[in-house]
């Protein structure tokens, strides 16, 4: 077998199959596989993710545990053996010499980008070109590969993000629709156990769960395709970006000689190469939660509430009927009692909650930024507020006009594909469940916090947050609920 020919198959072996170039600290995994411990750090780091993360080899998809990869030593060292081999002038690489006349190439044609001999400069087919001594462009083109790789590194950057970008999308995605199947259930269970058996003739609520969560799987099967395809198409799109930076690194380091054979295809070739972006795929979930009559139901639960005056923060303007609450452009002269609120614009209810079902909605309008729910009675009104359950808050919050989450940062943003006008609250001590609905699209579920015991007496909770010039000055109005409708 030719030795350079050897040499070259035998590079292909130690090279890694995710940047193409020569395995650098390489590691096994489970399933045979070998990689530089750069890639595979890289390609599995998700910056924020989930220790659980689902990790898996790049080329053959097998399951892979972090902690069980392997330096393979023995590789290593084979690695800088082959390095060395290639170098060596018995085996140096193709195209040392001229093909035609077997003399050497030291000469480089600026139109062609190519390197040939001297007979090869002084042919017809060269006599009008530019070729000059390879010495005299070698730093040039040298400046030129190094612009080139820069170009390419950035693209392979943002191909990065957008590769992260798109984990974190899918992973939240996926953790919005199986939170959406157990909704379904819990729905339907609570409208049932609400029913307290009295099932309505005509409705097998069992079927319309199973629709309902059928419905939900087509939606899950057709967008997990689209994601599928769109990630393919990605990963193929980063494969020929490695292999250009890996090509220009290893030309790079090459003799002139061998750096500029070819080079002005390789330079034309990596200065127009941009990352194509997907076109975006939709992740908000069309599959409703939905179940008929659960509202007439809650509604039969109409709760009286009514604001507090003597907790509202000092710019907040409470109604004489204390139905209606809104944000004031001045700050009022009011007792700082030990039940307001010091630092946030937050009101509470003036009925205290300890056991029962209650159910209540409230007008929002076209705010763009409110929060809605329940809080212990007993926190801290002086001090910084954190809207979570662990701190003794069930509440949910509009913020930008588009994003609508649930406590603090803890939850995924939630997927409300009709904007709520009236929100209904419901909450049921004894079941320590507390949900909001969606009035507007006819009582679509929202959310329900994770059941889990009540520390105590609970309020009602609002928040009308900040007035931003003309902008979200809507009043927030606690709506009176008829309890024969």
């Amino acid at each position: 077998m030719d030795p350079v020919a050897l040499v070259e198959a035998i590079v292909e072996e130690v090279t890694c199959p995710i940047c193409m170039n020569f395995l650098r600290e390489p590691v096994s995994m489970d399933c045979g596989h070998t990689f530089c411990h750069s890639c595979v750090s890289g390609l599995w780091e998700i910056p924020g993710g989930s220790q659980n993360w689902s990790y898996t080899c790049p080329l053959c998809q097998a399951p892979v545990q972090p902690r069980n990869l392997r330096p393979n030593w023995q590789l290593a060292s084979v690695v800088e053996k082959v390095h060395l081999l290639r170098t060596c002038p018995e085996v140096g690489l193709k195209g040392d010499v001229c093909e035609l006349h077997r003399e050497q190439l030291n000469m480089f044609c600026k139109e062609d980008g190519l390197m040939m001999c001297n007979a090869c400069s002084q042919s017809p087919e060269h006599e009008a070109h530019s070729v000059v001594p390879m010495e005299n462009v070698a730093w040039k083109y040298k400046w030129k590969l190094r612009e080139a790789l820069e170009h390419l590194r950035k693209e392979q950057k943002e191909a990065w993000k957008l590769e992260i970008s798109e984990r974190k999308r899918t992973a939240n995605w996926k953790m919005q629709v199986e939170i959406q199947k157990q909704n379904i259930i819990w729905e339907f269970e609570k409208y049932k156990k609400l029913l307290e058996k009295n099932q309505p003739p005509g409705r097998q609520l069992e079927v319309e769960a199973a629709t309902a969560l059928a419905s939900l799987e087509q939606e899950e099967g057709e967008t997990a395709r689209k994601l599928e395809l769109s990630h393919d198409k990605h990963i193929q799109q980063s494969q020929v970006l490695w292999k250009m930076i890996a090509e220009l690194e290893e030309r790079s380091q090459k003799p002139a000689r061998w750096m500029l054979q070819g080079i002005q295809e390789v330079l034309n070739r990596s200065k127009s190469w941009s990352l194509q972006r997907p076109e975006p795929i939709s992740l908000e979930l069309k599959t409703d939660c939905r179940v008929l009559g659960l509202r007439a139901i809650l509604m039969t639960y109409a709760a009286d509430v009514r604001l507090d005056p003597d907790t509202a923060y000092s710019r907040l303007i409470v109604s004489e009927d204390r139905k209606c609450v809104h944000y004031g452009d001045t700050q009022q002269k009011l007792p700082d009692n030990p039940e307001r609120f010091y630092r946030y614009n937050i009101i509470l209810g003036s009925q205290c909650i300890s056991s029962g079902r209650h159910y209540w909605e409230v007008e929002v309008g076209d705010r763009t930024e409110w929060g809605l729910g329940v809080c212990k009675e007993n926190i801290d009104r002086k001090e910084v507020v954190y809207l979570s359950p662990y701190y003794g808050f069930w509440v949910i919050r509009l913020r930008k006009g588009t994003e609508y989450r649930a406590g603090a940062d803890e939850y995924p943003l939630l997927s409300l594909p009709v904007p709520p006008r009236p929100v209904g609250i419901f909450l049921d001590f004894e079941a320590h469940d507390i949900s909001f609905y969606n009035v507007t699209d006819d009582g679509s579920h929202i959310f329900t916090f994770p059941h889990c015991p009540f520390p105590g007496r609970l309020l009602p909770y609002f928040s009308p947050c900040y007035s931003i010039g003309t902008n979200n000055t809507a009043p927030l109005i606690i709506c009176s609920l008829d309890r024969e409708d």
